[in-house]
């Protein structure tokens, strides 16, 4: 993490004492105006963030940090920001939410934006430049961790569910009900801005594969089956899908790798006459609220929601205490749900 820039380096750079950087900041009528500008040049130049948090823990006010969330339309992090809520409450600590929503210059923005703000350090939801993000918290000497699975170069310590695992015990779950012809349901790696770098999409196709060859089935790269609009969960019809069943290939289950994926296969399953499970057998990942609205419920991989709110509060709090924080991937355990899907 990058050290905070404090009056002691403004005085030091100045060459006025720091009681003097401390007025000149504050607009003191004693300072000349030609020492105020000075100052505040100087400040600019090292990325002196004047914090409003600072002043309030000093008479015990506020404690408080910062998550932005993403500008996606599913809220799949919504369970992820209660959790870190209720950690930061229990470490006495406030938790602020700020949502991207199509703000103009993105999360970046929104991170600069901050630098007003009375906050001590921010936990970034789906982020899908890194890079930018630390270049962003860097500017405002601001400590940062990433809730993320879409970078494959990490720049900020990183929490993020086990998608490998979690894929291959999904589709082990498949092969031990006795399926074996098992079709996957992929998104591209590229495309779509929000999902960065598609390591999450990279990560559960090779669950999918260590499954297979685990069990000593061979892959039939005619039942991976792409999707071109794989995060629109109200189509009628997947037309990739619509098209492999029509050639007559047939397959026994389904694993896709996201929820929102298997409503569009569920009806696309149905108008070809095939009932789930009894022709086909279908699961997801993420275990988003619509595992549970899809008819039938739908098997799934549970994302470790709270788990990683809790420890992106965790490391954060860390960071803005001075310890040593690691940039490296925090990966935790997903959880296999059984519904009536397979």
């Amino acid at each position: 993490m990058v050290r905070r820039v404090t009056l002691t380096d403004i005085s030091r750079e100045a060459g006025v004492g720091a009681a003097t950087v401390s007025r000149a900041l504050g607009d003191h009528p004693d300072v000349s105006a030609a020492t105020r500008e000075r100052v505040r040049e100087v400040a600019q130049r090292l990325g002196y963030r004047p914090s409003v948090t600072a002043r309030a823990l000093r008479s015990g006010g506020y404690q408080t940090i910062s998550a932005i969330v993403p500008d996606a339309e599913w809220g799949w992090w919504e369970p992820v920001v209660r959790a870190a809520f209720e950690a930061a409450a229990e470490a006495g600590f406030q938790l602020m939410v700020h949502p991207v929503a199509g703000a103009e210059g993105g999360v970046v923005a929104v991170i600069d934006g901050l630098v007003n703000v009375p906050t001590e350090g921010v936990i970034v939801i789906g982020t899908p430049d890194q890079h930018a993000v630390r270049q962003a918290c860097d500017r405002i000497s601001f400590p940062a961790v990433a809730i993320d699975d879409t970078s494959r170069n990490i720049r900020l310590p990183t929490v993020s569910p086990r998608n490998r695992m979690g894929a291959r015990e999904v589709v082990q779950h498949l092969l031990s009900a006795g399926y074996r012809k098992i079709a996957l349901g992929r998104a591209p790696t590229d495309g779509d801005p929000r999902w960065g770098e598609g390591l999450f999409i990279e990560e559960r196709v090779a669950g999918y594969l260590d499954a297979l060859e685990e069990a000593g089935i061979s892959v039939d790269e005619d039942l991976i089956v792409g999707s071109a609009d794989a995060w629109d969960e109200s189509r009628t019809l997947w037309p990739e899908l619509d098209a492999l069943l029509t050639s007559g290939r047939r397959f026994d289950a389904l694993f896709c790798i996201a929820d929102l994926m298997a409503a569009p296969a569920l009806r696309t399953l149905r108008a070809h006459g095939l009932r789930v499970p009894d022709d086909v057998a279908v699961a997801g990942f993420d275990d988003e609220r619509a595992a549970l609205l899809l008819d039938p419920q739908l098997t799934t991989s549970r994302q470790p929601y709270r788990a990683m709110g809790v420890t992106a509060v965790e490391l954060l709090l860390r960071a803005i205490r001075d310890e040593s924080v690691p940039v490296e991937r925090h990966e935790l355990e997903t959880e296999l749900i059984v519904r009536s899907s397979t």
